[in-house]
């Protein structure tokens, strides 16, 4: 996998062995210079070393026919609903198969919307992009100060997902170049989390994947009165964007290539 900084969904079925020990060898480049160019490899003036490896969670997925193999949720507020959307991917044979789709509160597990079935075809190791849109009841909207969320509960007959997400909308005015969020101005106060640069800290340990001392760190962000962050130099795992979103904070991620301009 030689996209540096993103996840990978690789296909090891061809090689699993059903009966008996599996083993799984990961081979990690030396340095920023074993990638091959053309390769986004990242690069900061103030970073000392660059160190390569996996820093977040893999994870072994067994699946039936057809695997969700990707999910995007994207709150309609206006409308007051998720607008979903999904891709299929089919096994070797084609398939079909009955989509299920329910919303609930996050913390309560309450029900507040849903779809009527859906029944989907694919052809052999075919991948079809579905669209959904389901009604959220009463809803709240997700912000800094009141950060409700959600959970999607999407079912196939082979595969299913959980995926959490709030009611919000963000961009910029485009006459007065104000941060709106949820159709308001709303000023952004906050500051830098340079993930890679503490990777290289001697004393930090386990510190960046210990989840309690996360979200104490995001919980002090909010005691100064922030409720914006970027992560920058580096994306940290994912659980943090979670803990972002359970606390209260926005995010904006910095992708890590610097380059001085003449």
């Amino acid at each position: 996998h030689l996209p540096c900084f993103t996840p990978c969904l690789l296909n090891v079925s061809a090689v699993l062995k059903q009966n008996g020990e599996n083993e799984l060898i990961i081979r990690v480049g030396a340095d920023r210079n074993a990638i091959p160019d053309g390769r986004p490899k990242g690069f900061d003036f103030e970073k000392k070393s660059y160190l390569p490896g996996i820093y977040d969670s893999v994870e072994l997925i067994r699946s039936g026919a057809p695997h969700i193999y990707n999910l995007q949720i994207v709150p309609d507020i206006e409308q007051q609903r998720a607008r979903v959307a999904l891709e299929l991917l089919a096994g070797e044979r084609a398939c079909s198969t009955t989509l299920h789709a329910i919303a609930y509160e996050s913390k309560s597990n309450q029900q507040v919307g849903s779809m009527a079935p859906l029944s989907v075809s694919l052809r052999a190791d075919e991948k079809k992009t579905i669209t959904l849109s389901i009604p959220i009841d009463n809803m709240r909207l997700w912000s800094p100060e009141d950060p409700f969320l959600y959970r999607l509960e999407l079912r196939a007959d082979g595969d299913s997902v959980d995926v959490r997400f709030g009611m919000r909308s963000f961009r910029f005015d485009s006459q007065t170049r104000q941060p709106l969020l949820n159709g308001k101005p709303y000023y952004l106060r906050g500051s830098n989390v340079t993930i890679f640069r503490f990777f290289e800290d001697a004393e930090r340990n386990g510190l960046p994947w210990d989840r309690q001392w996360v979200r104490q760190l995001h919980r002090k962000f909010k005691t100064v009165h922030w409720n914006s962050l970027r992560y920058c130099i580096g994306f940290p795992p994912d659980f943090w964007y979670d803990i972002a979103d359970e606390e209260g904070l926005l995010i904006q991620d910095e992708f890590p290539v610097w380059l001085l301009a003449n």
